[in-house]
């Protein structure tokens, strides 16, 4: 009872707006991505539906628990890097044994995360080789974004133009979120139009999840699982720490790696790609415009009451009173940040369990509409994955581990992700020894 009294004590309609707020971001782009990603499979819809419980309904109630106990929003969802990689191999394996290698990563994470390997693992895998491999995986998606634009000039060309109008204007971000704008434009052509009959056959009713029985293969094992964790660890998750560290909250990386771990085994069932930390969500769920404002003495009045305000005022000075209102103003504002991230975990819990409906309406929609909102989703996260894989000392090794990975290879049987990691470490040994 403590927890629920002390939630209600420390939330406040900030608190509420920024959890939904990244609600809608988490339930937009991130979803048209693993459905694009889900539209390469033989699944029905109820099974990819599983993938979005796991993703969204699991994932958020280790989410909630470690919220409570750590006092921190510890939000915990799926690798968006992780579920294109596995777009990029899953015409190779059965997707029994892509889920086996959910499971052995989700036993790789755990594993690190009661050990004292994670630095050792950071210090020989440069970021930026990471990276690279990452940037052709998501450029390949983000092309079918643009072919869209002449298959379905108006629909994919409405949405763009639709995101790209709100971006540039912040007053409009405010209200509508970009990529919202670009889904809602998208839905209103779609009704307008001969596909309006999708909508027909959407019931709300609650998922029946389906349960994959994990097949393990060496070489989905060996091309997968190490460069599965790695986006959970140092992709992910390393926003999400830089994230939460910025915002004035302690880092924990063990306990955090083995939650990642915890989760990715158990969503491994539902068919859902490996947990992690949150990068943007935590952004947008920590976010505090008060921040920004100037602070007066009046505004410890209702907090202290204006004669103890007079009187520390005039014996401590203003100055050094409106030093410490802000310093406990900002205390104050970060003890309750916990609270956005559950606001966030319910919202999705219940996405979670009425997921039947939203797969079945992306997935009836016209193949432009997946594709537009997918490549538009990703355009941000492309630009940033292009400026971490080549801005920093090892740029001629992820250029390496960009080109491999782009080429599809496949030796050995295991695919380009593998080899394009494996070939910029090589390169980044050999010529850029000097910065390692």
């Amino acid at each position: 009872m403590n927890l629920i009294k002390d939630f209600f004590n420390d939330i406040t309609k900030e608190n509420i707006t920024n959890g939904f707020v990244a609600f809608l971001f988490a339930v937009t782009g991130p979803v048209a991505i693993m459905l694009l990603v889900g539209t390469k499979t033989s699944l029905s819809n109820q099974e990819l539906s599983s993938w979005l419980f796991g993703a969204f309904a699991i994932n958020s109630v280790i989410s909630i628990f470690f919220s409570f106990w750590f006092r921190q929003p510890l939000v915990f969802m799926w690798s968006i890097p992780g579920i294109i990689l596995i777009g990029s191999s899953i015409e190779n394996y059965s997707f029994n044994e892509i889920v086996g290698t959910y499971l052995v990563t989700g036993m790789f994470l755990t594993f690190l995360g009661l050990t004292n390997i994670l630095n050792w693992i950071n210090k020989k895998i440069p970021i930026e080789i990471v990276m690279g491999m990452v940037a052709a995986i998501f450029l390949q998606f983000s092309l079918n974004w643009l072919y869209s634009l002449k298959e379905t000039p108006l629909l994919s060309g409405s949405m763009t133009i639709t995101y790209f109008i709100i971006y540039a204007f912040p007053s409009l971000q405010r209200i509508m979120p970009p990529l919202l704008g670009s889904l809602i434009v998208g839905v209103l052509i779609i009704l307008n139009s001969n596909h309006a009959e999708i909508f027909n056959n959407l019931s709300l009713s609650p998922i029946m999840p389906t349960i994959f029985k994990p097949e393990f293969n060496l070489n989905a094992n060996i091309e997968l699982v190490i460069p599965l964790a790695i986006t959970v660890l140092f992709i992910q998750n390393g926003q999400g720490l830089a994230i939460l560290k910025s915002a004035g909250h302690q880092t924990r990386i063990k306990p955090f790696t083995v939650a990642c771990g915890i989760g990715s085994i158990i969503n491994s069932f539902f068919g859902t790609v490996s947990s992690c930390l949150t990068g943007p969500v935590t952004g947008i769920i920590t976010s505090d415009e008060n921040n920004k404002n100037s602070l007066k003495v009046s505004d410890a009045n209702k907090l202290l009451g204006q004669e103890r305000v007079e009187f520390l005022v005039k014996k401590h000075g203003k100055e050094n009173f409106l030093e410490a209102l802000k310093d406990h103003k900002v205390k104050t504002i970060i003890k309750g940040h916990y609270t956005s991230g559950i606001v966030f975990s319910l919202l999705c819990i219940t996405f979670g369990i009425f997921s039947p409906f939203f797969t079945g309406f992306i997935s009836s929609c016209p193949p432009g509409f997946i594709a537009s909102l997918g490549g538009i989703a990703l355009l941000i996260v492309l630009k940033n994955t292009f400026i971490a894989a080549f801005s920093g000392s090892f740029s001629l090794g992820a250029l390496v581990s960009f080109l491999i990975t782009m080429s599809d290879l496949v030796f050995l049987n295991i695919g380009s992700p593998f080899w394009g990691i494996l070939g910029g470490l090589l390169i980044a040994k050999i010529y850029e020894k000097n910065n390692i």
